[in-house]
């Protein structure tokens, strides 16, 4: 029977629908499932809502030292008519291959299920198990994904303090003529504001100021001026002085596509979102006369009350209600050394002019957060080849078009199938 590789498994999974909302990952799971059965690994399905499916792969007997393999199977949503190719077609084209989901993730849990044909056939020799998570509803929060998976019984204590290989990173970037890939060790913190600015007392309707919106521009002046970050977490810090320019030397000066890049991983950052204004807005409520959303990206070693702190005191003297509308904790992990060097090692056995891999903080926010409470070390490493640098992907993820090359393709699977072998059979980089 013909055993499909990793190009076509990866065609398959874009060709289910899985956009979200509404989700429906379940005929994709079951795809997974039937997989797994044919190979006679073992799995189990979890599902949610009818539709919303989870799966859990594992290979090899259960020790403290497992390795775990997140990845989740939903894609955020595809205009069609906007598209070059079908976003679901998974059409290839000049070596690339096109679909909603091609980057972000199923490249990577494609590259895994060839890697468990491997592992399987080898399982008597393992001296440690693998466990696959794949899951539903990544994309608009987890909660029928790995948020609510955590609450089954046994599932949380199975996945704790283990390494845990995510998406975010395993991406190059090139400076100074050299080739480094960034991989993912904690997310920002994400805080999401709201500024209120009510109606001045004995405003007259009749006789329109521009006093309110003056008021918001002066305070969005005192945000962009706003020195956010007292401490530089370690991770950032590396990242800095890595790629820091010599003022000296203008002929390897940065591109500015990966000044920005860097900027946005080592600094907290406030983006406006929303902005409503003006005496006749319908969308602001009685004696409400301006509002604005703020999109705050923080690195991880200021807290929520630091930092609305901060906010506030920025603002002081003006007419502004300063309102949280959500945050969520971002981290910093600590990975073992020894596990860098074996991720380290096999990049550069595919590639020797790699030089290595450095750590970043992401300012997205993924899965990993549920399991770093959990004492997990979480790596955003999902390798791409090094023609695909992290500036070329970043606006193709959630974006038009998007695509992979099947050079890409290949170097995932490879990559993973010898980071996997190694730290499953081997002790040369265990702790």
């Amino acid at each position: 029977m013909h055993q499909k590789n990793c190009v076509e498994i990866l065609q398959d999974l874009i060709r289910f629908d899985t956009q979200n909302p509404p989700g429906n990952e379940v005929a994709l799971v079951n795809y997974i499932h039937e997989y797994c059965e044919a190979l006679h690994i073992q799995n189990d399905v979890y599902l949610y809502e009818g539709q919303r499916a989870n799966i859990i792969i594992r290979i090899g007997r259960s020790t403290p030292e497992n390795l775990v393999v997140l990845g989740h199977t939903d894609v955020v949503r595809a205009k069609a008519e906007d598209w070059k190719f079908d976003p679901f077609a998974a059409h290839i084209s000049e070596g690339y291959l096109y679909g909603r989901g091609a980057l972000d993730m199923k490249y990577f849990i494609a590259a895994a299920m060839v890697v468990m044909r491997s592992l399987k056939a080898q399982e008597a020799t393992l001296k440690r198990g693998i466990v696959f998570v794949f899951t539903a509803d990544e994309e608009t929060g987890s909660a029928f994904g790995l948020s609510r998976l955590l609450t089954e019984k046994g599932i949380a204590g199975e996945l704790s303090h283990k390494v845990v290989l995510n998406e975010g990173g395993g991406f190059a970037v090139f400076h100074q003529n050299t080739c480094h890939y960034l991989f993912e060790t904690g997310q920002k913190s994400v805080c999401r504001l709201r500024l209120t600015i009510p109606e001045e007392p004995d405003s007259n309707p009749y006789f329109h100021t521009t006093t309110h919106e003056a008021t918001l521009v002066r305070a969005l002046d005192r945000l962009e001026k706003l020195v956010i970050d007292d401490e530089i977490p370690r991770t950032s810090r590396l990242l800095s002085n890595a790629f820091t320019d010599d003022p000296a030397d203008t002929s390897h000066a940065m591109d500015a596509k990966l000044r920005n890049l860097i900027d946005t991983m080592s600094q907290s950052m406030i983006t406006p979102t929303i902005i409503h204004g003006g005496a006749r807005n319908p969308n602001l409520l009685a004696h409400i006369r301006a509002t604005i959303d703020l999109d705050c990206r923080l690195l991880p070693a200021i807290t929520k009350e630091q930092f609305v702190h901060k906010v506030e005191t920025a603002l002081e003297g003006l007419p502004i209600q300063v309102q949280v509308l959500s945050f969520s904790q971002g981290y910093e992990a600590d990975i073992e050394r020894k596990f860098i060097k074996l991720l380290e090692l096999t990049l550069q056995k595919h590639d020797p002019a790699i030089k290595g891999l450095l750590p970043f903080i992401t300012p997205g926010s993924n899965d990993g957060k549920y399991l770093k409470p959990l004492g997990c070390e979480i790596l955003g490493f999902a390798p791409l080849h090094k023609d695909e640098t992290f500036t070329t992907i970043m606006p193709l993820i959630h974006g038009l078009d998007e695509r992979i090359s099947l050079k890409s393709i290949a170097f995932c699977e490879q990559v993973l199938h010898d980071v996997c072998v190694e730290y499953l059979t081997g002790d040369a980089y265990l702790g």
